[in-house]
């Protein structure tokens, strides 16, 4: 049987005011969102877009455009990473993000939306434990996963804000436009 832990975001400038306000009471969602990704942005020099617009997230992206099956889509990605020889968490977030929307039938916006939401889970479940029953946080599991399911929904919500194309410069560019949304405080709805 194995174990999981849970690895706290690192206590770095960028993410020192995303610790403190996820899980808070005292911020909705939407700012907490915005902290989140702020500090995601902020952190490892802006490695984040690069991460998040590989060629290997962009074939991904064609993939769902082309509305194949969830299977072939996933054995399809499965060999363009092993022929690129990449792997790595992005790599997981694409793999469950081209699934998700090849089995909905919701093309490359889905994708992008979906992939999105898996990051904002990730980057929610690593400060979201250590907080709950915290004077002034969620007070339950239940509240700190509706919290974190909120999260995922704004992350959906402004990655349909702007238009995706799936070829890699126009993933990139998607990508950056969807960070921006994000990180924006007062985020169009």
């Amino acid at each position: 049987m194995g174990t999981s832990s849970n690895q706290r975001s690192p206590d770095t400038p960028p993410w020192r005011l995303a610790r403190a306000v996820v899980g808070s009471l005292a911020w909705n969602p939407d700012r907490q969102s915005a902290e989140i990704w702020r500090a995601a942005m902020g952190d490892r020099e802006g490695r984040l877009v690069e991460e998040l617009s590989t060629p290997l997230a962009a074939r991904a992206c064609e993939l769902a455009a082309r509305n194949t099956a969830p299977r072939d889509a996933l054995n399809a990605f499965d060999r363009s990473s092993a022929e690129a020889g990449v792997t790595g968490l992005v790599v997981e977030m694409a793999r469950r993000a081209v699934v998700r929307a090849c089995a909905a039938g919701s093309g490359p916006q889905g994708f992008g939306a979906e992939l999105f939401a898996e990051a904002a889970s990730y980057y929610a479940a690593r400060d979201l434990p250590s907080v709950v029953t915290r004077p002034g946080h969620v007070e339950t599991t239940t509240q700190s996963i509706a919290l974190k399911d909120r999260l995922r929904a704004i992350a959906r919500e402004a990655s349909g804000q702007v238009p995706v194309r799936a070829d890699p410069e126009g993933w990139r560019d998607y990508v950056r436009g969807v960070l921006a949304v994000l990180r924006a405080e007062n985020r169009p709805k």
